[in-house]
């Protein structure tokens, strides 16, 4: 797919950059429903596992919901995730909001791509944010390292891992599109390849597979 053409923020001096963004260059102006993928550098042995179970550079996944733009008062690009930290129960917090400087201020521990699906009108991003907002504080799935570790031994078991799980990080953005988009546009909307349900996609979408699917184009720091 053709990366579509992006204007660069004019009102961003190279002194205002992040560090991430001296690295690959100014993040484009950002549209509602874009998708940010995140690779944690300094990643406990749940997120390495996820990686290798699922073959991705990337190891989590976020959604904007507000994008940076001055003229309107919005000062930072705001998202949501799904997210936990850590295998503790007490760590799994769910879905929250926040500014995207929390990954671009810190080259160190995280690594940051953009995909976008070009055509969205703004009607389907109105939805998209609806019902994210709507999910705000949603649990988090109750992922068990032990499970991860024995999805990393067995293919079977691997399958079956990832048939469980509900509201992960990408599970949650699939979702998000798939209960946006109206019936016809959903076959444009599905990260995962053909063979399973449409439930089934929502469960065991990945961070690898928005990375890899051509159904979004990257638009920034592609993997």
């Amino acid at each position: 797919m053709r990366t579509p053409r992006i204007s660069i923020n004019a009102h961003r001096s190279r002194k205002n950059w992040f560090p991430l963004e001296h690295l690959h260059g100014p993040v484009p102006d950002l549209r509602v429903g874009d998708i940010i993928l995140v690779r944690h550098k300094k990643s406990g042995l749940a997120r390495k596992l996820l990686r290798n179970i699922t073959k991705s550079y990337w190891d989590h996944a976020a959604l904007v919901i507000f994008a940076r733009n001055l003229e309107k008062g919005y000062a930072a690009n705001v998202f949501v995730e799904s997210i936990q930290h850590g295998i503790m129960t007490s760590l799994r917090r769910g879905v929250e909001i926040h500014r995207l400087d929390r990954y671009l201020s810190h080259p160190e521990k995280y690594d940051v791509g953009i995909k976008r699906f070009p055509w969205l009108t703004e009607e389907m991003q109105n939805r998209v944010r609806a019902f994210v907002l709507m999910n705000i504080d949603t649990p988090y799935y109750p992922l068990s390292t032990t499970k991860f570790f024995l999805a990393w031994l067995f293919p079977g078991y691997r399958r079956r891992l990832l048939r469980r799980q509900r509201f992960s990080c990408s599970g949650f953005i699939q979702k998000a599109f798939y209960e946006a988009a109206d019936w016809q546009e959903r076959p444009r909307i599905i990260f995962r390849n053909v063979g399973y349900t449409p439930m089934q996609l929502q469960d065991v979408t990945t961070p690898g597979d928005i990375a890899r699917s051509a159904a979004c184009a990257w638009i920034w720091n592609e993997h």
